[in-house]
């Protein structure tokens, strides 16, 4: 019962979006402002019913209802309950379904944010979230419908699949979707804006905490990701340039330009037809990402489940290419930009270099994760592109773009004097080469170590430098309105957007210091007996003895091994093998021991018969940098998001 109140609440949704559609465009045509009332009500219903499928499918898992089929394929009696709400979006179905319920809260949030603003724009925004949601609602109760029944029912299900049995599943998976689903909003108003005719900055202005806020996400998704894969995959790295990696990646770099490049629309009217291009191209990757995840055309360690929907996923993205694309020349004329940039040396021509950068990083992926499928399919030819030709390529064009972030806060909007420029570069500059020599020298390093290890120190010490100069100069010469200077701590809540960019930055610089540890990972492996110790670098492991235990649903078999180092207080791990009732195969689960500047990481490859253990292990220094770097994020976005710009500030929102 409560399924089939799923299923038709999804026909009901399908029906409220083409609806609002209608009732929009008879609007919008007739300037009927009650039928655009009309059409922005029944998005906000179609959203209640969207949650109702939602809920519907989540009771399906969580009672064992094995007549769904998507359940049966995806859950079983043994699974643990937390991970069958997670199951929900573990195939096809589920996370369409939850794409368009965060589709349908997002197009809610949006039609009650600005029922008092953007009227100008607003009932175009709403047309095109209203063409989107109705497209992923036709998938839903056609080609993917996740209520199918299945009979005979079943007496027991497929179970999840082992891999995504992790506490990633809980948070990867919504992270990624927050930010492939919040590009659709600063996408539906530039669009909207095209359509209306209203080319102003106000789509910019509007959508600026929506762009944040997407990206945020997509970064925390990807590097959330990223850390799912090094603890549960046991090849000792987190990133292997796999074609779905590949899918969320490109556009996290397209939306990282286009949240720069408004900034120069914002400050000085320039790069408006440039912003459109890069709004439409992070939608559009974001629509490419999932047909490649999901039609099964590419095969990925990711793609957990294959589905007849990749040529309605084409159609719609060459439709949406098109249509913007077409309506963009149409337009282009109106958006020229007003402002010229002085000098070579200014904000607006760093940006554009960076936002260049970016672009040439885009297609470098999709080209090395397209081509093979095209390569396949027109000719027959079986290609694979592996990781050295993306290091090769993406690595100078991060050191590019990581320097040109460093420098661009040294320079001035519109002209910079030569002379006081290269004045402020010298100083970072020489430290970085002298840092950078001696790290080179003492550990016999590459020159790729070298050079990102170089732009690192440069931005780092640009940024740090940035950050207590302006701290510095809020709190000596602002005054608060009673007329008293601000403390050194309240100036630093100040002047809100420039710190939250700087520490956004830093994230960025002790990424790329993680990175580098990369280029001093070693590995070995070896086979010891239970009392047998082995040394690796500073570390030696001892073989204590085999664990068997159960946990859960699953049984495992490790070792318990205790790790010393010299003058430190040892500690025990249990690499294990874990074996699921649902899975042949058993899937390894390391054990790391972390420190500041490196992990041991710890495979168990085998429990032979002789009582002997054959392990894999690891050391990768500087890893642990790429994760603390999410909590800069984070903290950057919060300061960026309390930012509102001055031509907003007197404006009812």
């Amino acid at each position: 019962m409560i399924v089939d109140i799923g299923y038709y609440a999804m026909l009901a949704a399908m029906a409220l979006a083409f609806y609002s559609i209608i009732a929009t465009i008879l609007g919008i045509s007739k300037n009927n402002q009650n039928l655009i009332q009309s059409g922005k009500n029944s998005l906000l219903i179609m959203f209640l019913m969207v949650l109702a499928a939602y809920l519907s499918l989540t009771y399906a898992f969580a009672s064992d209802d094995f007549s769904v089929r998507f359940v049966a394929m995806h859950s079983s009696t043994d699974l643990p309950f937390y991970y069958k709400l997670t199951a929900v979006w573990g195939g096809m179905q589920g996370s369409l379904l939850l794409w368009q319920m965060i589709l349908g809260f997002f197009t809610a949030v949006v039609v009650m944010r600005y029922r008092t603003t953007n009227h100008e724009i607003l009932p175009h925004t709403m047309l095109v979230l209203s063409l989107i949601s109705l497209f992923l609602l036709f998938l839903l109760v056609g080609w993917s419908n996740p209520f199918t029944r299945i009979f005979p029912v079943p007496a027991e299900g497929r179970g999840l699949n082992p891999l995504l049995q992790n506490p990633g599943m809980v948070y990867h998976p919504p992270s990624l979707y927050l930010g492939y689903v919040g590009f659709s909003v600063p996408f539906a108003f530039a669009l909207g804006s095209l359509l209306r005719g209203k080319l102003d900055n106000n789509w910019i202005l509007t959508t600026r905490r929506w762009t944040l806020f997407s990206w945020f996400f997509l970064t925390l998704g990807i590097l959330l990701g990223a850390n799912w894969a090094y603890i549960e995959l046991g090849w000792g790295g987190y990133w292997a340039w796999d074609p779905v990696e590949n899918a969320s990646l490109m556009p996290w770099l397209t939306g990282t330009a286009f949240l720069h490049s408004v900034i120069v629309q914002e400050k000085r009217n320039g790069l408006k037809i440039w912003n459109m291009v890069l709004i439409f191209s992070t939608f559009l990757l974001s629509i490419l990402g999932t047909f490649i995840t999901r039609s099964g055309v590419l095969g990925s360690v990711h793609a957990f489940s294959r589905s007849n929907i990749g040529p309605a996923f084409l159609v719609f993205i060459a439709v949406v290419f098109v249509f913007s694309f077409s309506l963009l020349m149409y337009r282009q004329s109106r958006l020229v930009s007003e402002s010229r940039s002085v000098s070579f040396f200014c904000k607006e021509n760093s940006f554009l270099l960076n936002n260049i950068v970016f672009l040439v990083m885009t297609f470098t992926v999709l080209y090395g994760t397209v081509f093979p499928l095209l390569a396949e399919g027109l000719a027959d030819k079986k290609l694979s592109i592996q990781a050295p030709f993306f290091n090769s390529i993406m690595t100078p064009l991060a050191i590019v773009m990581i320097i040109l972030m460093g420098v661009t806060h040294l320079l001035g909007w519109k002209k910079t004097s030569t002379g006081p420029l290269i004045k402020n570069l010298a100083v970072p500059l020489l430290i970085a080469i002298v840092v950078m020599l001696l790290l080179t020298i003492t550990a016999g390093a590459s020159w790729q170590f070298f050079l990102l290890g170089l732009a690192a120190v440069f931005a780092g010490y640009i940024v740090i430098i940035e950050f207590v100069r302006s701290t510095r100069i809020r709190s000596g010469h602002r005054q608060e309105s009673d007329g008293a200077k601000p403390s050194f701590l309240r100036s630093i809540i100040l002047d809100k957007r420039r710190k939250g960019g700087l520490i956004i930055h830093l994230g960025i610089v002790f990424f790329a210091i993680g990175t580098c540890g990369n280029f001093f990972n070693q590995e070995t492996s070896f086979t010891f007996a239970v009392g047998e110790s082995k040394t690796f670098g500073r570390y030696t492991l001892v073989f204590q003895k085999i664990d068997r235990f159960q946990e859960r649903n699953v049984r495992n078999e490790g070792i318990a091994i205790e790790v010393r180092q010299t003058g430190k207080t040892s500690r025990k791990i249990t690499p294990v093998k874990s074996f699921y009732p649902t899975s042949p195969q058993p899937m390894t689960e390391v054990a790391i021991h972390r420190t500041l500047l490196e992990d041991l990481y710890v495979s168990l490859s085998s429990i032979n018969q002789d009582g002997t253990a054959t392990v894999v292990v690891y050391i990768n220094p500087m890893v642990n940098f790429i994760w603390a770097s999410m909590v800069l994020f984070l903290i950057g976005i919060l300061y960026s998001l309390s930012y509102k710009p001055a031509q907003l500030r007197n404006v009812k929102t």
